[in-house]
């Protein structure tokens, strides 16, 4: 029957059967290499694009002697936003630090207890939470940091009683720093320029205007406070906290850390996506044959070997491909090959050096980026020396930056008139030109000492650091007194990795007290007392 329909379709066309199915074949074959020309067209006006970029990125640097114009920076924190959210290496890069810096959390606390009260009270309000000081906030603000390379905190007082919150504004909005002309390093005025959407209640319209305004700098506190400068209003009670990262010390902004490695990352995508499309060239072509009988015997082998999937005249397939565990059967001559391409592929590894320059701008070694067959030193309790460094170096920036914040948090309790620390020191002002500098003096019985740490970044021999605790209250039998119960218990329960170790403390010292001056007892004591809590703990855990 099938013989009899191709019989009638040559007479019909009056082309044979197996030159139409031919001429199908090789009108496939150039709509395959149509489409592979247009891919190729898209990547290459992606590159153009990119191109484009980078030229404009030397042209708007160009326009400054000193670093990147503003629109040359909202370009950069634009593609490294971008880059952040659709490369893996540089989301990574990105991740790693901020889990080393903020996953254990970190541990804030006062000497004094009323002064520890108004820290605690500033940490836990929702609204402070959520700009700053939950866990997630601080994951955010570090991503932030990293990419954009700038934080600008507005810090919002209550002045009846010297409540604080904290917000922050995006890179995007602040459009120009002011500095004191003497002064390079002392900002006086953040310029603001952003959006603003009210809705209609009775409408439901939304209305949005372009608003502008200049805001303090936290430490800026001139004699004379005009309200506008021009037509562009002063926020005098809304001081601005700027922290930057990257650049050069003399720049007004900071530079995100992830804008060194982008060529490199985008350099190792394009490896890798070539690498995938000769890959996936070479597999197009699996088998080799060779038939006798010339040309005729080279399109009977293409006939019978090609599909009839929307042949005519059904459009059926009547020659499936072979399943799996097929026998191949041929004649005299005809010889079948699986296609031999060793040396013609590129392995994947060969781009392993533009790897390692994107890991380098980031300043981490390549096993943090799933190769842990290169060495052994990203493991808890071991890494190398400069990525500890590096890390250590972020949360003491950190601790800078929350002490600051925590500063300006007391000095408004200790200057509120109902200020919950008013009666705990006094706030001077010094005349400085045409300044005026707040001076903060604690009473001579306050100690305001704050204790800013975070949990180490490596996992230590837990009964070495606990012995060595217990070797500081003892000093091996010598009635000395080195550390006092609170001190050893606190130290105990870290090493021992506690959590809630605030909690714990509470309950255990509620007066601080210090009455154990024999070391023997003071360390019978302190184990005896943990002891204690833990087993607490583990009952209120098993009865809830």
């Amino acid at each position: 029957m099938n013989d009899l329909r191709e019989t009638i379709i040559e007479r019909v066309t009056g082309i044979p059967l197996g030159e139409m199915r031919q001429e199908n074949a090789n009108l496939r074959e150039q709509v395959g290499q149509l489409d592979n020309t247009l891919e190729f067209m898209q990547e290459g006006m992606a590159e153009l694009e990119l191109a484009l970029e980078d030229l404009n990125y030397i042209r708007l640097s160009a326009d400054s002697e000193q670093e990147f114009s503003r629109n040359g920076l909202d370009k950069i924190v634009d593609l490294s936003r971008l880059m952040y959210v659709k490369n893996p290496l540089i989301k990574r890069q990105v991740q790693v630090k901020s889990l080393y810096v903020w996953a254990q959390g970190i541990n804030v606390r006062a000497k004094n207890p009323e002064i520890n009260k108004v820290l605690q009270a500033f940490w836990d309000d929702e609204k402070n939470r959520a700009e700053l000081t939950s866990h997630q906030a601080r994951m955010l603000k570090e991503v932030d940091l990293q990419v954009d390379g700038n934080l600008f905190f507005v810090f919002f007082v209550r002045p009846s009683d010297g409540r604080v919150r904290v917000r922050s504004i995006p890179m995007n909005e602040i459009r120009e720093i002011v500095c004191d002309p003497n002064d390079a390093k002392s900002p006086w005025f953040y310029l603001r320029k952003w959006k603003e959407t009210k809705i209609n209640p009775q409408t439901g319209r939304k209305n949005t205007t372009q608003r502008q305004a200049y805001y303090p700098g936290w430490q800026y506190n001139p004699k004379v406070k005009p309200s506008k400068f021009g037509s562009i209003e002063v926020r005098w009670n809304e001081p601005v906290y700027h922290v930057r990262i990257g650049g050069f010390s003399d720049w007004k902004f900071g530079l995100g850390e992830v804008y060194a490695g982008i060529d490199w990352a985008r350099a190792y995508k394009g490896f890798l996506e070539d690498w995938a499309s000769l890959t996936k060239s070479l597999s197009k072509i699996a088998w080799k044959m060779t038939t006798p009988g010339g040309k005729k015997g080279i399109l009977a082998a293409k006939v019978k070997l090609g599909t009839t999937l929307g042949s005519p005249p059904s459009g059926a397939e009547t020659n499936p491909a072979p399943t799996t565990g097929s026998a191949f059967i041929g004649g005299q001559g005809v010889d079948l090959q699986p296609m031999n391409i060793r040396g013609a592929n590129v392995s994947a590894d060969d781009g392993r050096r533009l790897l390692l320059m994107a890991a380098a701008g980031a300043g981490l070694p390549e096993t943090y980026y799933g190769d842990v067959s290169v060495g052994t030193l990203a493991t808890a309790k071991t890494m190398d020396r400069p990525t500890e460094l590096m890390m250590l170096e972020r949360q003491t920036m950190w601790i800078d930056v929350l002490r600051n914040i925590f500063n300006f948090v007391l000095m408004w309790s200790v200057k509120a008139t109902s200020g919950a620390l008013n009666k705990l020191g006094t706030v001077t002002e010094l005349p400085d030109d045409d300044e005026v500098e707040l001076k903060l003096a604690w009473n001579k019985d306050v100690k305001a000492m704050l204790d800013i740490d975070f949990p180490p970044i490596l996992e230590h021999d837990m009964q070495a650091a606990v012995q060595a605790v217990v070797t500081a209250l003892t000093l091996n039998g010598q009635d000395i007194r080195l550390l006092d119960e609170p001190q050893g218990t606190r130290l105990i329960l870290n090493a021992l990795g506690v959590d809630d170790v605030d909690e714990i403390m509470t309950e255990m010292f509620p007066d601080e007290t210090n009455s154990v001056t024999s070391s023997e007892a003071r360390i019978g004591v302190v184990i005896r007392k943990i002891a204690e809590a833990l087993r607490k703990q583990h009952v209120e855990v098993n009865d809830g």
